[in-house]
């Protein structure tokens, strides 16, 4: 008989995104089932042995792994390209157990300036304090890839971007730095969070090890917290029995049943996201009162050849300019529909002032130099209709 479950044939990844990857279920169910239990228990002493001693797979209590974690992490892995995957607790849960992991292997560490500010954070209250090396390099200078080459040279380091950075929308050419970092023997880490693996892979491009936000588009409906990594398999088994197990930033079965659940219609939301965003984009940035639109859809956005050539389509984030911080607050308290709120990938259209929220804890020079102007505004553009959105930001900018 046919296993309903085998997964050989799918040449495509919405299909892996709806059927999911195979665990043995006697019961046949079109849904994963939900193992939601801390323990697991064995029916003697000798299956102890075997699983402990590492002779036998199997589970043994849920902070080490569980079915229903173990299904979203395989889901993860085909979708992005990697051998294996290690889920957390939340975004930030990912981010700072691999910082911490290669941190621990003695490596330099290389960031964007224009970086997510939870990342950011990260890199001031931890890396800093614990005196591990920090540099960082602007990826907007002609010659930025030559410099951090030079700064690399050959010696343990790692480079951490995203593509697009969160929130200025900077395209990175990850196949470039890829076949940079492996010449120097740098570890490179992509926060793939804005992209989501239905627009961009970066591991098929070079990447070492790739990081998800699972929060954002891969649950996407805003009810749910989650973080993945994906690489190769012995990264991941290294990291999974270290910082990700015993740093206890597990992600729940409940919250990897959810994200099963939301990974169905990723590949359908992207698409629809993306078109939204373009539509959005292109009325703003033929509004008067709008200084600069930065979304890599947009023929004008510096990178927008190198998105098109990395990227599916080019997401549904974008960031805009009115100039001061007076205008970018009143236009927020204007939206009607859009929503202000910090987190990004759900239904709902929410909007964000990072010279207000994200980035306040930052000081004026440090703002500045992570491209976030006072007049700057994130938007993460939802599912509702194009017309609608359109309205709602031009009432806002109409308004004296």
């Amino acid at each position: 008989m046919k296993d309903p479950n085998d997964q050989t044939e799918y040449s495509s990844m919405e299909t892996v995104a709806i059927r999911g990857v195979h665990l043995p279920d006697p019961f046949r169910a079109l849904n994963p089932p939900l193992y939601q239990t801390s323990t697991f228990t064995f029916p003697d002493m000798e299956s102890v042995d075997q699983v402990l001693g590492g002779h036998e797979s199997g589970y043994v209590y849920s902070r080490g792994g569980n079915p229903t974690v173990s299904r979203f992490e395989g889901v993860i892995s085909r979708l992005e390209g990697g051998e294996a995957s290690r889920a957390f607790a939340s975004g930030m849960g990912a981010i700072s157990a691999t910082l911490i992991h290669l941190a621990r292997e003695g490596r330099k560490m290389f960031f964007p300036r224009y970086i997510y500010s939870g990342t950011r954070a990260f890199i001031h209250k931890f890396l800093n304090q614990w005196g591990v090396p920090v540099h960082w390099f602007d990826p907007r200078e002609t010659d930025w890839l030559e410099s951090l080459v030079s700064r690399l040279y050959h010696e343990a380091g790692c480079v951490f971007v995203e593509s697009p950075s969160n929130p200025t929308m900077d395209i990175l050419d990850l196949e470039r730095l890829s076949r940079a970092c492996r010449q120097e023997g740098a570890v490179l880490v992509v926060d793939n969070t804005f992209a989501s693996p239905a627009l961009q892979t970066p591991l098929l491009a070079g990447a070492d090890l790739v990081i998800h936000s699972a929060t954002k588009y891969l649950g996407g409906h805003g009810d749910l917290l989650g973080g993945v990594v994906t690489g190769k398999s012995d990264w991941i088994k290294s990291l999974a029995m270290g910082e990700g197990s015993f740093l206890g930033a597990t992600l729940s079965p409940f919250n990897a049943w959810l994200l099963l659940r939301g990974i169905k219609t990723l590949f359908l939301r992207m698409e629809a996201h993306s078109e939204k965003a373009m539509a959005l984009s292109s009325f703003l940035s033929g509004h008067p009162k709008v200084n600069a639109v930065h979304y890599p859809g947009l023929p004008s956005h510096p990178g927008h050849e190198m998105a098109r050539r990395q990227m599916k389509r080019f997401g549904g984030m974008l960031s805009f300019d009115v100039g001061t911080a007076s205008r970018a607050r009143l236009l927020a308290d204007r939206l009607k529909l859009v929503k202000i709120g910090v987190s990004l990938g759900d239904p709902e259209s929410l909007i964000e002032h990072p010279f207000s929220m994200s980035h306040r804890w930052l000081d004026p020079k440090e703002r500045s130099d992570a491209g976030i102007t006072p007049g700057l505004l994130r938007v993460s553009v939802g599912l509702e209709g194009a017309e609608d959105l359109i309205r709602d930001f031009d009432q806002a900018l109409s308004e004296p």
